[in-house]
């Protein structure tokens, strides 16, 4: 029986809170003093777990499990943009990028993108959409996954693209030329092995003056994943050793509290850093894990009405970094580096 019940760790983001803030219209004052207390309640159940006494092993995953995933991933990663939620979320991320990229870069000739494993290029293919300034180079380790986004930056009209496959911790495999804004999406942080190495080289390798966007797993999600979907040794794997596992074929993840991913990004070298989170007002069902993500446990997001309400509240939410550890699935900081 799971030791820990919804009236001591709160889910956070669930579909009902979801429903009540769209039919209430939305204090968002009395949202505001909201996040201290339920993060108080989320911070004491992880330390309860975390003081226990069994402490298992838990086994680390290499590059080669990691590789080895996404050469089977490669030709399905793309199916998170049929499905409800990660399509939610990537419309929110989609507006952080934009309004934090045309403030920064407003007066900035050309924009020079270094995608720090770029996947299947959706990122790089978005960021060069946003104006004719902007060029980029997508870097990553695996050779199926660069395959498919070389299918995408070519179809491009005018695209100013280079692909390139390396190992984000070797700094000389980067190119040579440093790069003005840098873009680690999603699960890239969460699936290296060497976390710190790979934050400093993309500190060294990013211009002065320049900003970077970096994603990682919110620590809270996981735990409350854990708990609802995974079970206690899987959430003693959050507390414990800092990582979380969502589905039994996948590696392990690395996962950072709000605080402590800021305090990494720093020790990095980063400045300015800020950390967001989103979705803040849905959370993902067990079924949005699943590799071929067309389906979904919440069908509201369905109902353009529905999700078009939804999606303004995030706007207005999603940039507070006090709801940062709300977050459904994600984590990103954004970031600068000296000039």
């Amino acid at each position: 029986m799971n030791t820990f019940s919804n009236s001591i760790i709160y889910v956070p983001s669930s579909i009902q809170d979801a429903r009540r803030m769209i039919k209430a219209s939305v204090d968002f004052e009395s949202l505001i003093e909201r996040p201290g207390k339920e993060q108080i309640l989320l911070d004491r159940a992880m330390s309860a777990l975390k003081g226990k006494t069994r402490i298992p092993s838990f086994h680390r995953s290499d590059y080669g499990d990691v590789s080895a995933f996404f050469d089977e991933a490669s030709a399905d990663y793309d199916s998170d943009q049929l499905n409800p939620y990660w399509s939610f979320a990537h419309e929110i991320l989609k507006f952080i990028l934009t309004k934090f990229i045309a403030g920064h870069f407003l007066n900035t000739q050309s924009i020079r993108v270094f995608d720090a494993g770029a996947g299947t290029g959706n990122w790089s293919k978005f960021v060069l959409g946003l104006n004719d300034r902007v060029s980029s180079i997508l870097f990553d380790m695996n050779q199926n996954m660069l395959g498919v986004a070389h299918t995408k930056i070519i179809r491009l009209p005018g695209s100013s693209a280079k692909i390139v496959e390396g190992n984000l911790e070797i700094l000389s495999d980067f190119p040579s030329q440093p790069s003005n804004l840098v873009l680690c999406m999603h699960n890239v942080i969460g699936l290296g092995r060497n976390i710190p190495l790979i934050l400093r080289n993309l500190y060294l390798y990013l211009e002065a003056g320049g900003m970077a966007f970096i994603m990682t797993t919110n620590k809270y999600h996981a735990f409350n994943f854990a708990i609802q979907y995974r079970g206690e040794d899987e959430a003693r794997r959050v507390v414990s050793d800092g990582t979380i596992k969502f589905k039994n074929d996948m590696p392990e993840m690395f996962c950072y509290t709000p605080q402590e991913f800021k305090t990494l990004l720093e020790t990095a070298g980063f400045e300015h850093v800020t950390v967001l989170g989103f979705p803040v007002t849905i959370y993902p069902s067990v079924e949005d894990t699943k590799l071929l993500r067309n389906e979904t446990l919440e069908n509201s997001l369905r109902n353009p009405d529905a999700r078009n309400a939804l999606l303004e509240l995030e706007k207005r939410l999603c940039l507070n970094p006090s709801f940062a550890y709300r977050a459904g699935s994600s984590l990103i900081a954004i970031c600068q580096k000296r000039t």
